[in-house]
């Protein structure tokens, strides 16, 4: 059949297909079945997400009734549960929408036009009597906005009242498309429905491809179109009826038609089904970032209804977890002295070290941690599965030497998004095992100190009695039977006795001789000589001070400096030092200086020491609290020359 035939039968299958579905253009009716909306879901309290559904009758009226179990929400296709429904009543944003048209000024045999007819049955309706705050109400025109988002429907009836269309306009569906951009503007209330009534008279070009851009945009944002075609009985049959109609079939609206002789529909009949919403609450599943979709199945008697696809996107990142006050240096101690045959390590303190940590999401969607793992040095030394995930207990006891040591913390999280914080560098110090002998004596001062003085109190009385000096006396002898008994005693004492010298101990001159000085020089044990400093320690003494302090010698071992002899090999007894104030090392020829946390602070010629520690160069004053020290190497080596750098005049 040619091309033009069968667009002459297009009109006429139109038509007998309306007849045959029973298509009456000149009432008012809603969609042809029960319709499910679906709104954007709110993300704020990810991943609980909540978004409105709203369910009609093929009445349009709200179907209300609905439990959780009736609902399935389907998140990038993967059906999830409904943790919370409840039925709720937001309101509506509602946006009037006319374009003007010849038909709008047909009149009556009293010169009464359709548009006023129209405009008096709607003025007559109910829904202008409700309380303000309810709902919220916009008029577009073809002359532009006449109101925007009032909450008193009484001033919607008044901007009605005055408002009169334009004879000569020509009707399109700019005003529909600019209605819709007021319908998505923000809500008052979260949840409230939006809706949008179009009054116009029949279009005078093909508007199919436009209807179907609007359609799409409107069920995107879950607006409801209602649609009121002006026009005379007659042009109710023709296909450009059926096809104003089609929006409010696709959106959930309603279509009504209107010659001048129908009654109008009350506004409170659409209004009232749409201010009745439910809220629904899920936990999402999303675990990446990007753009998602979001519908929702609702399961009736009749059958399941499912809603139109919602886009969301959102922004996903790994937790980032922190450390809360870290440790820059921990220092170990001996607990007692170190025994024969016991690892020196079995007495050190402290044994573990307690390390808190925070957990942020960048994102701004907290959410439940699963895991978090401390690593010490690439390796895992701590581990947590179950609450409370920010505390950790550092086992110490396996470090016996100095060293830094990096630490850091990984977390996961319920999406299996895990994140990692910056690496932590702490140093831990542990004392050599002959300090232990000193910690001992410290801590058994007054023990010791007894037994030296009862050791030298014994000698003494055993040199006094030999001598002479102390003469015991003996029980039950008489005086004369005692200096009988001293003479026996200094008789048998070969220390009152004669020494007969050798002849061949001596020389002719009566000095001994040479073998005998030769073999009393190997039997002399000879001291080493301690090793020489690489530099001092200089105090600096007080104004007024009698004598100046001995200087501290420093070698190759590390110095650790303070208030507690426990901790401190130079011991400074000031309260403005620490216990354990700061360290001093020797590194590749030099010495670097390092505070430890101290409270006053470490400074190097009254500037603070950095955290990695300073050079000290030949002459640098060191000052911890209030005590100071002029650092002066055994080799200062060649001073530097001042410069000096002349300073021009001012003009």
């Amino acid at each position: 059949m040619p091309s033009h035939r069968r667009l002459y039968w297009l009109p006429i299958g139109v038509l007998l297909i309306l007849a045959v579905v029973g298509f009456d253009p000149s009432a008012s009716y809603a969609q042809a079945a029960a319709t499910v909306f679906l709104t954007s879901p709110e993300i704020s309290e990810f991943p609980r997400l909540s978004a409105y559904l709203d369910v009609l009758d093929a009445q349009g009226g709200f179907v209300s009734g609905l439990t959780p179990a009736d609902v399935i929400i389907l998140e990038d296709g993967l059906e999830l549960p409904v943790t919370e429904l409840q039925e709720q009543r937001p309101g509506v944003q509602f946006v009037l929408a006319i374009t003007p048209g010849s038909a709008l000024d047909i009149r009556d045999s009293q010169g009464i036009t359709r548009y006023q007819h129209l405009l008096s049955g709607i003025l007559e309706g109910s829904w202008d009597k409700g309380p303000t705050g309810q709902d919220d109400f916009s008029l577009l025109t073809s002359d532009g906005v006449a109101l925007i988002h009032t909450a008193d429907p009484g001033e919607l009836a008044l901007a009605l009242g005055t408002y009169l269309p334009p004879v000569q306009g020509v009707p399109n569906l700019e005003v529909l498309a600019q209605a819709l951009e007021v319908a998505t503007d923000p809500l008052p209330r979260p949840g409230m429905a939006r809706a949008v009534l179009f009054i116009s008279p029949p279009q005078m070009s093909d508007i199919t491809a436009g209807l179907q851009t609007l359609i799409a945009r409107a069920n995107q944002g879950s607006i409801h179109i209602f649609v009121w075609l002006v026009a005379s009985a007659d042009y109710f049959d023709l296909p450009g009826a059926a096809q104003l109609a089609s929006p409010a079939e696709q959106t959930g609206g309603g279509f009504f038609a209107y010659s001048g002789f129908e009654p109008i529909p009350d506004l409170e009949s659409y209004l009232a089904p749409l201010r009745l919403a439910y809220r629904l609450v899920y936990e999402s599943r999303v675990s990446a970032a990007g753009p998602h979709q979001l519908a929702a199945q609702v399961n009736l008697p009749d059958g399941a209804l499912l809603s139109a696809s919602q886009a969301f996107e959102i922004s996903l990142q790994p937790p980032t977890p922190q450390f809360v006050s870290p440790p820059v240096l921990i220092a170990r101690g001996f607990a007692s002295t170190p025994t024969a045959g016991q690892p020196a390590a079995a007495d050190l303190i402290p044994i573990e070290r307690s390390l808190s940590v925070s957990v942020l999401f960048p994102d701004g969607y907290d959410r439940p941690l699963t895991r978090t793992t401390l690593y010490v040095d690439g390796v895992v030394v701590s581990e947590n599965s179950a609450a409370p995930f920010e505390n950790f207990t550092w086992d110490l006891r396996s470090y016996t030497a100095d060293g830094l040591h990096t630490l850091r913390v990984e977390a996961m999280d319920n999406l299996g998004l895990t994140g990692q914080s910056p690496d932590l560098t702490v140093q831990v110090t542990v004392p050599r095992p002959e300090q232990g002998v000193i910690v001992a004596f410290e801590r058994q001062r007054l023990l010791v100190v007894g037994l030296v003085v009862l050791i030298a109190g014994s000698v003494l009385a055993l040199v006094l009695i030999v001598g002479g000096r102390i003469r015991p006396q003996v029980a039950g002898l008489g005086r004369a039977s005692h200096h009988q008994a001293a003479k026996r005693l200094r008789d048998k004492d070969p220390v009152t006795q004669p020494v007969s010298i050798q002849a061949s101990e001596l020389t002719s001159a009566g000095r001994p001789s040479p073998l005998k000085v030769w073999i009393e020089k190997l039997q002399r044990t000879t001291r080493p000589a301690p090793p020489q400093p690489f530099a001092f320690l200089i105090p600096l003494a007080e104004a007024g001070s009698p004598t100046l302090p001995a200087p501290f010698l420093l070698d190759e071992e590390p110095v650790s400096l303070g208030r507690d002899p426990l901790q401190a090999r130079l011991v400074i007894n000031d309260p403005s030092v620490d216990g354990l104030h700061a360290r001093l090392q020797r590194e590749q020829g030099a010495f670097r200086l390092l505070d430890a946390g101290s409270v006053a602070g470490t400074w190097v010629n009254y500037t603070p020491v950095p955290p990695d520690g300073v050079i000290l160069a030949h002459a640098d004053l060191v000052h911890l609290g209030r005590c100071g020290f002029r650092f002066t190497l055994r080799e200062p080596g060649p001073l530097p020359k001042p410069t000096v750098q002349l300073l021009e005049p001012p003009l």
